[in-house]
């Protein structure tokens, strides 16, 4: 990792994944791990299906942990081991769209411009909305009608996926964004791109193509500057 990019992450307090080496499991203790790991998968599976349903059909504020719970066959001890809050839970699946999009930043030819790699990047992770459409139109309701997913939306998610833009675009520049402002303006404005092209795709009930909008929130932004030009022009 280039050093500015290390060092972004040291000063902006984010933390890098690291693996550290592992001794060899005997057949003896892998065939309990696995099964435990298996056990896990399924019961955050289970509260996952359970949240999303309860969610649609009572509404979030309605729906208790207790109710989730119980629905999942669990303990609500159970629960909040896999998830601290219901609106963590909520947006559950949401891990699997950010390592995409950083799989996807990271992914793109080293030549490529920096803003097109960044476009491509977000059009491409779309698609995991249109291919989770119920739910992704379900966090997006419930965020426009209860404040506290509001605002673990913007505070949480959103904030994880700039986070994740300014990291890629400062390793794709060499720069340190805390002294290169770039990185953070353009994942700003990215990522209120993303939050108008979705709800336009939520006005559509989901019958829009959200690549679609995507693409042509991302391509108004290289135009924003041109702004000055026409108000000077427009100007007495």
């Amino acid at each position: 990792m280039p050093v500015a990019a290390k060092s972004a992450r040291m000063r902006y307090g984010w933390r890098m994944s690291s693996v550290s080496p592992r001794s060899p499991e005997t057949p003896t203790s892998s065939v309990p791990a696995a099964r435990r790991a298996r056990k896990k998968s399924k019961t955050r599976a289970d509260l996952l299906a359970a949240g999303t349903a309860l969610f649609a059909s009572r509404g979030f504020d309605e729906t208790t942990t207790n109710d989730i719970a119980e629905a999942a066959d669990v303990s609500q001890r159970t629960l909040f081991r896999h998830f601290a809050t219901k609106e963590a839970l909520l947006y559950g699946d949401m891990d699997e769209a950010l390592d995409e999009l950083r799989a996807g930043l990271a992914g793109r030819p080293s030549g490529e411009p920096v803003f097109t790699s960044l476009r491509r990047s977000l059009v491409g992770l779309a698609g995991n909305f249109e291919a989770h459409r119920e739910g992704r139109l379900l966090q997006a309701r419930l965020a426009a009608e209860y404040p506290s997913v509001s605002a673990y939306s913007r505070a949480t998610v959103q904030l994880s996926w700039e986070r994740a833009i300014i990291e890629g675009l400062a390793e794709r520049l060499g720069e340190d964004p805390m002294l290169d402002p770039r990185p953070e303006i353009i994942a700003g404005a990215t990522m209120s791109a993303v939050r108008i092209a979705t709800r336009q795709w939520v006005a559509s009930g989901g019958r829009a193509d959200f690549v679609a909008l995507v693409d042509a929130a991302m391509a108004v932004i290289p135009h924003l500057g041109e702004l000055d030009l026409e108000m000077v022009r427009d100007s007495p």
